[in-house]
């Protein structure tokens, strides 16, 4: 992996989802991990303290809100930017996201993969 690369957590369980954003990031030269519970996204974020996190809150072993609050309370990874990506689209969900520290509350049906790529994109300054 090139150290000089931005890197990416993808959080989510659904594969063809998941290597979607893998392949288009690579195209746009971002390293990407992807954690496909939530056990395993706090593990991969705290060992790889990545640029962004991309987090779908319905994940199994530990949901997106279980991952953002453990992240939340070590203050070197509080500082990662957090998109979520979610078909959570009430409003109640999106409050808890923002309350636990989320930068940005996405509901998957209204956006493009390319518009997601985008907002990674200027999250990383590229």
């Amino acid at each position: 992996m090139d150290t000089n690369k931005k890197k990416v957590v993808v959080v989510e369980d659904d594969e063809h989802i998941s290597k979607v954003y893998e392949i288009k990031l690579a195209k746009e030269n971002i390293n990407t991990m992807v954690a496909q519970d939530g056990e395993e996204a706090v593990t991969m974020i705290t060992a790889e303290k990545p640029d962004l996190i991309i987090l779908d809150l319905m994940v199994p072993n530990k949901d997106g809100f279980g991952v953002l609050e453990d992240i939340k309370k070590d203050p070197v990874l509080a500082k990662i930017p957090v998109i979520v990506l979610s078909n959570l689209g009430q409003k109640k969900d999106q409050d808890r996201a923002f309350a636990l520290g989320v930068n940005e509350y996405l509901v998957k049906m209204d956006y493009s993969i390319q518009d997601i790529i985008d907002k990674v994109k200027g999250y990383l300054g590229k």
